[in-house]
């Protein structure tokens, strides 16, 4: 009997909703749930052929964020099939596919099926939206309905995909040190943000709280899980993006799927 496993760098918890909807579909009865999002959560792991894998990951700018592509290299395979997703903010996934399939390829993985889901945007506001809302239920619903066709393909002879993207990859966009803001007359200093960082960058003490802005990789998940609506984003380069891309992608756009 073949074992599931879904593993996902998910600060926002979109990427993870999007893979649970997938393992809904695929129908097994139990499954691993491996999160990389924290640092604390990570160790060296090694799967068999006897196991499936599902992997998933935001896109950051058309690539695999550098924290997450780190945490994936500590997990190796042996044949083993793997399912690829990829969430991106609604403007395009560029190059993210085929360097996920490249990385379990080196890693010892058989990648059987990949799929490009739309996620709320990082950047995000009620002033800026950007795919808010996303997943959505439809989205949810083609999720399970992939997973339903992935079984389908096990049944048959597995081939490694062709999936899009170009090599050499797009170029990573610089690193910004940029930090969400707090507003102290809100904030009791409860640590929810710290709990949600992805690398640590957040410092909790008595009477006050550290950012590490050179640390933050503005994914905003401490904007999102803050229960006081105490942290903000006010870099007028993070916001200047956000409003473009409020214009440019407006159109929804639908997960595309391989198979």
């Amino acid at each position: 009997m073949e074992k599931l496993n879904i593993i996902y760098f998910s600060p926002t918890g979109t990427t993870k909703k999007v893979l649970l909807a997938i393992a809904d579909g695929m129908g097994f009865e139990n499954f691993t749930e491996i999160n990389i999002t924290k640092k604390s959560n990570i160790s060296k792991l090694e799967f068999s052929e006897d196991d499936i894998l599902i992997i998933g990951i935001p896109v950051y700018s058309g690539r695999i964020p550098l924290v997450a592509l780190e945490r994936l290299q500590n997990i190796k395979g042996e044949n083993t099939k793997a399912v690829l997703v990829a969430v991106y903010g609604n403007r395009h996934y560029d190059d993210v596919l085929l360097e996920m399939k490249n990385l379990v390829k080196d890693n010892g993985f058989i990648p059987i099926a990949a799929g490009a889901f739309i996620g709320q945007h990082s950047f995000s506001s009620s002033k800026y939206p950007i795919a808010t809302g996303r997943p959505n239920n439809q989205d949810l619903k083609i999720a399970k309905e992939f997973g339903k066709n992935v079984v389908s393909k096990l049944s048959g002879k597995v081939e490694i995909l062709s999936l899009p993207g170009n090599f050499p990859y797009k170029e990573r966009s610089a690193k910004l040190d940029v930090k969400p803001k707090t507003d102290m007359a809100l904030c009791n200093l409860c640590g929810a943000c710290a709990n949600a960082c992805p690398v640590d960058a957040i410092t909790i003490y008595k009477d006050r709280m550290e950012i590490d802005e050179k640390k933050c990789i503005y994914c905003h998940a401490c904007v999102r899980v803050c229960p006081q609506s105490a942290r903000f984003i006010d870099d007028e380069r993070v916001l200047a993006s956000a409003k473009r891309l409020s214009e440019v992608c407006a159109e929804p756009r639908k997960p595309e799927l391989f198979l």
